[in-house]
């Protein structure tokens, strides 16, 4: 068996890291794998090693085909004994867009989480549909890191959010809830490392300050909005060291999103021990089902806002999550008050997520790979 994989490992992007863990979890099996790019945007981020020689062999006598990429892009060859279909959704169906008629002209289609293969069903997806969750290198949860430097990350207990500054992220949820349930005089503080798009780290930090003000004047909890607490902005582009010195650094990762393929932050927050809340929705629903963090419920309604994308999907056909905020403040006193009071508590609790991440290593990935293929000829 041999796999040509085409994936956008070479942006430096969510589906960038992704399609690096897939092929790598790959080749820690023993899988011959020979990897292709298709860029997707203008950005490029530092790329392992390992990564550069694979992209360097040969593609002749693969007889596997798996396109990691978005099914605008799916092209079947009937030179490959199998072609695969990998790839994301992260609302509850995509039937005005060409995504069914793309996927249904591949052999098998992988989806990413159970949601994901749900929503492809109910698209009309009718070729044979597997879950092949995403990889993680979980090395590096056992690594140490130096703290950062900022008093209020050392001296307060620190909620934080790490994602694009994107309507389906629904970052306005977490500021409500935080405002919502934390009163000025205790000892939390609200971290928000974010980015956009085609704005500078600046004008990234401006437009998310502008967000903050915002909602806080319609919350209308205090007369002035120097009683609010104020929250700690991180817009420059960090390296994967210091993500992971700002993961060791903080110590609750919340992520209130409308829909989430994976959400790789909020996975790599419970490898660490971080007792991630999020939507109950996508990858978070699978792999916080077992502890190591929380999943809020919400409630369905039409997908809204998102101007940014193809013009064909995240349409108001589909739908999108809407967290319950007053449980999101529940689950975010919850965890807070058990770090005060209940240190045995707590120390399970982060010991079930850092169990949890084991499930989803290179290895196992990779094996549950290996074990789908065993049947290509």
């Amino acid at each position: 068996m041999k796999v040509l994989y085409i994936g956008c490992y070479r942006d430096h992007t969510g589906w960038g890291q992704a399609a690096i863990d897939y092929i790598l979890s790959m080749d820690s099996v023993g899988i011959d794998v020979v990897c292709r790019p298709l860029k997707l945007n203008q950005t490029q981020g530092d790329l392992p090693h390992r990564i550069l020689e694979l992209e360097g062999g040969f593609s002749d006598g693969c007889n596997v085909c798996i396109q990691h990429v978005l099914p605008h892009y799916m092209d079947y060859n009937g030179k490959f004994d199998k072609n695969i279909a990998l790839y994301a959704t992260e609302t509850s169906h995509f039937k005005r867009s060409a995504w069914t008629q793309r996927i249904n002209t591949m052999d098998e289609a992988w989806a990413i989480n159970n949601q994901s293969k749900e929503a492809s069903l109910n698209s009309g997806v009718n070729i044979p549909i597997k879950v092949i969750p995403h990889a993680c290198d979980t090395k590096k949860f056992d690594k140490r890191y130096n703290l950062l430097e900022p008093q209020e990350l050392l001296d307060n207990f620190v909620f934080y959010f790490i994602g694009d500054l994107t309507h389906r992220k629904n970052l306005p949820a977490l500021l409500k809830a935080f405002h919502l349930e934390f009163d000025t005089n205790e000892n939390v503080e609200l971290l928000i490392k974010t980015s956009q798009y085609g704005l500078s780290p600046d004008e990234c930090a401006e437009k998310v300050r502008s967000l903050c003000v915002d909602v806080k004047k319609n919350l209308k909890l205090y007369t002035s909005l120097e009683k609010y607490k104020e929250e700690l902005i991180v817009t420059d582009r960090l390296t994967e060291e210091d993500i992971c010195r700002l993961h060791t650094t903080c110590d609750c990762f919340v992520m209130p999103s409308h829909g989430e393929a994976w959400c790789i932050p909020a996975f790599d927050a419970m490898g660490f021990g971080k007792t991630p809340i999020c939507t109950d929705v996508g990858g978070a629903s699978d792999f916080l089902k077992n502890g190591g963090g929380s999943l809020v419920p919400g409630h369905q309604e039409p997908v809204f806002g998102m101007t940014e994308t193809f013009e064909d999907i995240f349409t108001g056909d589909e739908d999108w999550t809407r967290v319950d905020i007053r449980k999101l403040q529940l689950e975010m006193r919850k965890v807070y008050e058990t770090y005060k009071s209940d240190e045995s508590s707590y120390t399970k609790l982060q010991e079930q997520g850092r169990e949890a991440v084991e499930n989803f290593s290179y290895e196992k990935v990779g094996q549950l790979i290996k074990d789908e293929l065993e049947n290509v000829s």
